[in-house]
């Protein structure tokens, strides 16, 4: 009976090294498929893993956790306007619904529904950032001109995906490249893996443990109904970003270290992105609390950067690189898969910002 049961245990293990043959598919198109399969419905449950080891910042500690731990998620997708990601922990869960209308987030814990009217412009990263099409599509998105190669295929949640791996030509990024696999006949991204430069293995994957392409039951895209026993509010600001640039706007330079600031959103000005496909970097003004707490967390887990005026230090964790900078009354934040020279000639450009 033993014997039946080692068996059976390693059945798994045997399907994962098996080696898998899937469709032939050449790189490129490949690449579209990944790029093009918003129109793909599909559920499934995913896992995120970060190693970034980044410490938790003040208001922002769902987010470097996002970078340096694991994240389980249920997802459902029917479109790009209607779609539900469950993020799961011990005794809690988060859920992101997206509707043709709006968006809201049920938070099961506190038995609170929060409804988000308008666009997003700028916003935190969460964890529906962070399934695997959602992922691989931004990535691609950004770094349209980098060279691509083709992988050996990969069986993931069962379905024998085809491989490509971005390739960034630009030094200044941290990323060496990210490994992509796909099922080959819909395009669905269902696993990737970001390597740093140096690095021997992946120090951000996401990938799905199961996957079906179908569409999702419309009833299971609806948000909880409104009812006396739950808490609910409507906000246009979800999350620090919002509220930043409603109360404390700032004027944020053209140009930082040598990048040029992407197009931005009117009325629009406490944070803006920097530099163009995989060394782009973001940078916002935070309040005085926040930016006060933030720099002495980063200072404390970091090292410093000598700046013209004020203080600046840095963490750089291999892959993500993370500045804050206090010049005057003023801090700002700047995040970014770019080398520490990069934040740092931006530190120089931003002590130098008149508030």
């Amino acid at each position: 009976m033993l014997g039946v049961f080692a068996v059976l245990a390693a059945i798994p293990v045997v399907l994962d090294v098996w080696p898998v043959r899937a469709a032939a598919v050449d790189v490129a198109a490949l690449r579209e498929r990944m790029i093009t399969s918003t129109d793909q419905p599909h559920s499934g449950y995913a896992q995120s893993t970060g190693l970034l080891g980044l410490p938790a910042l003040p208001n922002l500690s769902e987010v470097t956790a996002l970078a340096s731990g694991t994240t389980e998620m249920r997802s459902w997708y029917a479109a790009a306007d209607r779609w539900r990601v469950d993020v799961l922990g011990p005794g809690t869960e988060r859920d992101i619904y997206q509707t043709p209308g709006a968006q809201y987030i049920w938070d099961f814990g506190d038995n609170h529904l929060t409804g988000i009217e308008g666009d997003q412009p700028i916003r935190l990263p969460r964890a529906s950032d962070l399934t695997p099409p959602e992922l691989v599509r931004r990535v691609l998105g950004l770094a349209a001109g980098d060279r691509v190669e083709p992988l050996a295929a990969k069986r993931v949640a069962g379905v024998a995906a085809a491989g490509l791996r971005l390739v960034p030509g630009s030094a200044d990024t941290t990323v060496a490249h990210v490994d992509m696999w796909a099922d080959p006949d819909t395009g669905l991204p269902l696993q990737a893996e970001v390597t740093a430069r140096g690095g021997t293995r992946p120090v951000f994957v996401t990938r799905f443990l199961e996957v079906h392409f179908t569409a999702p039951d419309p009833a299971v895209l609806v948000p909880p109904v409104r009812n006396p026993e739950i808490g609910f509010h409507v906000t246009e600001a979800p999350d620090i970003l919002g509220l930043i640039n409603r109360r404390r706007p700032v004027a944020l330079p053209a140009d930082l270290g040598g990048h040029a600031r992407r197009e931005g959103v009117p009325g629009l000005t406490a944070a803006a992105a920097y530099g163009t496909g995989l060394t782009s970097f973001v940078v916002t003004a935070l309040p005085r609390r926040i930016g006060g707490q933030a720099y002495q967390r980063v200072a404390a887990f970091g090292t410093a950067v000598e700046v013209p005026a004020g203080a600046a230090a840095l963490i750089a964790t291999g892959l993500l690189t993370v500045l804050v900078v206090q010049t005057g009354e003023r801090t700002y934040l700047a995040a970014g898969f770019v080398q520490p020279v990069v934040l740092q000639r931006a530190a120089a450009d931003l002590a130098r910002t008149v508030p």
